[in-house]
């Protein structure tokens, strides 16, 4: 084994554990403040805050131009330790476009305050909440401006220990605001996050730029289009996506007479997104700045989204293979009893999953490359797959249809990406890659057979004797790349010095 390969599994691993258990303490806090919250605003409270945040979510669709991952993607560009020069310009570009943006998200909450009031609420009662998030718009764009700064130049320190105390202030000060004002608190508790966001992201970006200079409007423009035009992509994909993700759920719905079923959609979605998800947001704060300073050079890239695959492999098998033994008892502790029929879901999409970890990696690819018109094709691409499956198969399977949806729409859509990206960028997967694509396709696959062919007590012992495989080979995987005993003494030295 190389040196470089080895290091560069060694800083993947890293990044991956650091970014991993920030995740966790973020979530774990915020699970925590929400408790305290549906205590104090219960059930419509906590409803009404739902609502409003799709109402702010359809308003940063529209007016946000995905302005974090491509300003990410910007300072990664221009990060260079030997000019200096070149990131203060590009800084100054983002706060530039953060004001832009941010004056474009207040303007529509202000100009539509009374309509959004009504559609969201029922009523004009809450006008006056639309009035006051036009000040939330524009300082959660400038903390964007500053928290790209710190994905970009991929300061793990700094980005963990940020997330984890904005997570902190912001839970702590919303408990507070609830105790005080209830209900009323709901508008004054995300305007206060926003406040919380930007002090921080200040502090954590202090040592780079802060000034505004003066606008040259046509220095600017040719500055800043780009971005914005790959932004603008990025926005029309994020609306597309919402815009099925909701045909979908009305669809299962059926005018409230299968609303049951919509919650079974609902708690197999957190548990794919929210909780295995965290795997992926933690390799995506590392990942994505590390391949756009690399996007230039397709061997590179080919090296890097190859061990970032077989890392995500190997860190990804054994939690499906577990969570098939515990997402019953999962869904009975956070949710009840009456909420098991989700598995039915998660059969099959669980293994969908490790089709994901394959596909997860590539789909960086095009986007640190700056192809807009081939993401937003393959972007387009997956939300109509998913739509069509989901449809289709729950019309005829029901809720198994819709896992079977899951896997159906990662399968092709791979396939779709990998072509794209083999004859675009030569990007192939390296023969390593390859077995371990294999081997855990083959062990996910076992996985399903073993649910559907097997129950009660046999089921959990071969799916536990499969578990233990699965632990035992991702280990043997792990330690070929690096030397997991040394990489784990020398974090604990590098920890008590």
């Amino acid at each position: 084994m190389s040196q470089s390969k080895d290091i560069s599994y060694h800083s993947i691993l890293k990044a991956t554990g650091v970014f991993g258990v920030m995740q966790i303490i973020k979530l774990l806090i915020s699970m925590i403040s929400s408790k305290f919250i549906a205590v104090f605003i219960g059930p419509i409270g906590i409803g009404v805050v739902s609502l409003l945040n799709n109402a702010v979510n359809i308003i940063l669709a529209i007016t946000n131009f995905e302005f974090l991952k491509t300003a990410t993607r910007e300072v990664a560009l221009n990060h260079d330790s030997s000019n200096t020069i070149k990131l203060s310009k590009t800084i100054a570009t983002l706060q530039k476009m953060a004001i832009f943006i941010g004056l474009l998200g207040a303007i529509i909450s202000l100009l539509f305050s009374k309509t959004l009031s009504y559609y969201t609420f029922g009523s004009y009662n809450k006008q006056h909440w639309f009035v006051i998030l036009s000040l939330y718009f524009l300082l959660t764009s400038f903390s964007n401006a500053r928290l790209s700064i710190l994905q970009g130049i991929n300061n793990i320190n700094a980005l963990a220990w940020s997330t984890i105390v904005i997570a902190f202030f912001t839970s702590i000060g919303s408990v507070i605001i609830y105790y005080f004002l209830r209900f009323e608190g709901i508008i004054w508790s995300m305007l206060y996050s926003s406040f919380v966001l930007l002090f921080f992201t200040i502090y954590f970006t202090r040592k780079f730029s802060f000034s505004l200079q003066s606008i040259d409007f046509n220095e600017f423009y040719e500055s800043s289009s780009p971005i914005f035009k790959l932004g603008f992509f990025m926005s029309l994909n994020l609306i597309f996506g919402q815009i099925v993700n909701f045909i979908i759920k009305l669809y299962i719905n059926n005018n409230g007479e299968s609303s049951q079923i919509l919650g079974f959609y609902e708690v197999s979605s957190v548990i794919l997104i929210n909780y295995l998800g965290l795997i992926f947001n933690a390799m995506s704060f590392d990942f994505y700045p590390k391949l756009t300073s690399i996007c230039y050079d397709n061997s590179k890239v080919k090296k890097l989204v190859n061990y970032q695959i077989e890392i995500a492999l190997i860190l990804v098998t054994p939690a499906i293979i577990f969570l098939y033994i515990a997402a019953p008892f999962l869904i009975k502790l956070l949710y009840s009893k009456e909420f098991i029929s989700s598995f039915l879901i998660l059969k099959i999409a669980l293994f969908s999953v490790i089709l994901k970890a394959i596909i997860f990696p590539l789909g960086y690819v095009i986007l640190v490359k700056g192809d807009k018109k081939l993401f937003f094709k393959q972007a387009l691409i997956s939300d109509l797959l998913n739509l069509i499956f989901s449809i289709i198969l729950y019309k005829y399977f029901g809720l198994t249809g819709l896992g079977i949806a899951y896997f159906l729409n990662y399968l092709i859509y791979g396939i779709y990406i990998y072509q794209i990206i083999n004859k675009e960028y030569e990007f192939s997967f390296s023969i390593e890659c390859k077995k371990l694509i294999t081997l855990n396709i083959g062990i996910g696959s076992l996985a399903v057979l073993f649910i559907y062919g097997f129950d009660g007590i046999y089921l959990y012992i071969l799916i536990s004797i499969l578990f233990l495989i699965s632990i035992l080979y991702s280990y043997l995987e792990l330690n070929k790349r690096i030397d997991i005993k040394g990489f784990i003494v020398n974090t604990i030295n590098k920890k008590s010095k």
